[in-house]
């Protein structure tokens, strides 16, 4: 009797004591998952911001490439000289940037009329005999039916060299999309060849910081494009349909190819999914991804770029960190069973909840506070007056300082003096918007560098509705304006000789022209190039011709002033723009300079040296010229009446065309 009554009470008081504990538990373990899955939430965002980062920079570059001097010229005219510009151009983006395996140029029929192969670091022109008919390929075909504003993308695959595929492997995006010339009439297209390498290895450095380790990347049809098993990945392009996600996971699949983003409980563990549209910059936030801002996507290049990122959390790895799987729990639980003490059993679970609730309240706010933090971007909030309340670590770090030194200073005090008025403007107009968006600012280190940012903000009024307080958010883009930079100077500066092209020659003598006509001062033209200069390549070879050119324009440059706009105009010749001076100074300016080159001993990649003349042309402004062209002209009809009477000599343009020693 005793032992059945002991049976029946320890029967119904396990199953008060299960009854009552179950669902704690079960909460209890959702609460763990929750917890797991919000630290995920740190590597899914960064890993999507760093892809689509990536991607908005490879477009940006092609943006700026596509619209570049060099490119439209040579498409327009095809001359010799232009073709040599634009591959001088496309070689140097790709020996500067190493992002592109190749760069081509093809027409409109498909043929290539330029290729760059970047070979061992090292951009390569691939000579015009070598040149390919590219009618076939798909980045063609598909790019030839796009709109002007058009950007076609492929599926991110492996290279393929031959027939085979290229070893050590080469993950690849091709870009294309067609280039007009100045006549808005389509001249060709621009194909671009990305080695994506960098980008997977970026992924999977941050998905190693995770726990498990257990990050993935895959494309549309379910092949991994990167995965913790190395082995696993590029199925489709090594013959290995067994290798993908549909085939091992064919249920989460299912779920995750048909929504955008989730979690799915399996029987092996939790996947976390969201899709990454890496060219789909209208839906983000940050203040640098606006997608009126550039090309249109065919709805192929969406497709092709679909691409999920899975977060795999096992089963083993919440229930290593689950109380009843650690020693104290599983001891409790036997004290619990043996002892049946249902009241003590009730207090201590009370009290269990109580802490646990308590535990996860501070776990939560340490993940967001650690979000907040550790954000790929900066944060910071200033009061009405200005200054700093409230600022995060990755702005901190930026710039060199603690938190102590910040908090109570004024922002406008950490920005360089170009960029303080436009914050000040910036921060007057924000108290009367709600929201300000994409302010470009540079802002001051502790070591005294610089950076830029994007900055956008809102406003906060307090309860009478007077402006309180700016919330902003800054994001680093000082890539993106050196880019801007660099691109600029390597339009404007010739290659060879340093100095400028004629193309920025224009540009500058233009305004120059312009300024002397209305204010009626004087200007002078020099016209000049080498005596000889074909007997110099014929006897010392190109890369002769070569030092000869450089080491004229850095002595020409140096005897200039400033003010004075001097370029490379073509081949051998050069051109000067003198503002300022009269007839008699240009006129000594030039034979200064024709005596110092005649003066000047060039030593040679031989080890000989050799010495060099030069002719030059001079011509004043006067108010029959009706351009800057016509001044050129006059100036190089004097360089003609220079080489007639015997060179290394100066003739002043004279409208009799009687030359003037």
């Amino acid at each position: 009797m005793i032992f059945t009554r002991f049976i029946l009470l320890f029967s119904l008081l396990s199953a008060l004591v299960l009854a009552i504990t179950y669902p704690i538990y079960a909460q209890y373990y959702q609460g763990l998952q929750d917890r797991i899955l919000a630290n995920e939430e740190t590597s899914v965002v960064a890993a999507s911001q760093m892809i689509q980062k990536e991607m908005y920079e490879q477009l940006h570059l092609m943006t700026m490439m596509a619209d570049a001097a060099p490119l439209i010229d040579y498409v327009t005219h095809g001359r010799p000289e232009q073709r040599v510009a634009l591959e001088t151009f496309f070689n140097n983006v790709s020996t500067n940037f190493h992002r592109f395996d190749q760069i081509r140029l093809l027409d409109n029929s498909g043929y290539e009329l330029v290729r760059i192969n970047l070979e061992q670091g090292q951009g390569t022109v691939v000579a015009q005999a070598e040149l390919q008919d590219k009618s076939q390929r798909y980045y063609f075909t598909e790019a030839k039916d796009l709109a002007d504003n058009q950007v076609f993308v492929s599926r991110l695959d492996l290279n393929i060299e031959q027939g085979q595929i290229e070893l050590p492997h080469k993950p690849m995006l091709r870009f294309s999309t067609p280039i007009l010339d100045r006549n808005g009439e389509r001249a060709g297209v621009l194909v671009l060849n990305y080695l994506a390498k960098g980008m997977l290895e970026s992924f999977r450095r941050q998905m190693s910081r995770r726990v498990d380790q257990q990050g993935m990347l895959i494309d549309p049809e379910g092949y991994w494009l990167s995965n913790h098993e190395r082995s696993n990945e590029w199925g489709a392009d090594l013959g290995r349909p067994e290798h993908t996600f549909a085939r091992t996971y064919p249920k989460a699949w299912a779920e995750i190819s048909a929504a955008a983003s989730g979690t799915i409980a399996t029987e092996q563990g939790l996947f976390r999914f969201q899709s990454i549209k890496p060219f789909n910059f209208a839906d983000s936030q940050h203040a640098h991804f606006k997608a009126e801002h550039y090309p249109l996507f065919a709805p192929q290049s969406m497709a092709n770029t679909d691409w999920k990122l899975v977060i795999f959390v096992p089963y083993e790895l919440i229930q290593s960190r689950s109380f009843l799987y650690q020693p104290l729990g599983q001891s409790l639980v036997a004290l619990v069973v043996c002892l049946l003490a249902g009241a003590a059993l009730l207090i201590a679970i009370v009290t269990a909840q109580q802490k646990m609730r308590s535990r996860e309240q501070k776990e939560l706010n340490e993940v967001l506070s650690d979000l907040y933090d550790n954000a790929p971007c900066g944060y910071h909030s200033l009061d009405a007056k200005g200054d700093f309340i409230r600022i995060n670590q990755t702005e901190l770090e930026w710039l060199g300082y603690s938190r102590e030194e910040v908090l109570g200073q004024p922002f406008i005090s950490f920005l360089t003096p170009e960029s303080q008025m436009r914050f000040q403007e910036f921060f007057d107009a924000l108290k009367t918007k709600e929201q300000i968006e994409s302010v470009v600012l540079e802002m001051q280190c502790k070591d005294g560098a610089t950076f830029y940012v994007s900055s956008s903000a809102t406003a906060l009024n307090d309860q009478s509705g007077h402006f309180a307080v700016a919330r902003t958010s800054v994001f680093d883009i000082t890539d993106r304006i050196e880019l801007e930079k660099k691109l600029a100077t390597l339009a404007n500066i010739d290659a060879l000789t340093n100095i400028s092209n004629r193309r920025h020659f224009y540009e500058r003598a233009s305004l120059e022209f312009k300024r002397a006509v209305r204010y009626q001062h004087p200007l002078a033209i020099l016209m000049f190039d080498i005596d000889y200069f074909k007997r110099v390549n014929d006897t010392y070879g190109h890369d002769g011709g070569d030092v000869v050119l450089k080491r004229l324009a850095s002595t020409v440059d140096h005897s200039l002033r400033d003010l004075d706009v001097f370029a490379r105009f073509g081949g051998e010749e050069f051109i000067a723009l003198l503002p300022e001076l009269s007839p008699e100074q240009a006129a000594l300016v030039a034979e200064r300079v024709r005596q110092e080159i005649a003066d000047l001993q060039i030593e040679l990649p031989s080890g000989e040296t050799m010495s060099v003349t030069i002719s030059i042309g001079v011509a004043m402004l006067d108010a029959c010229d009706q351009g800057l062209d016509a001044l050129i002209k006059k100036a190089d009809l004097a360089l003609y009446q220079a080489k007639e009477q015997g060179r290394n000599r100066v003739i002043e343009y004279s409208p009799s065309k009687e030359a003037k020693p």
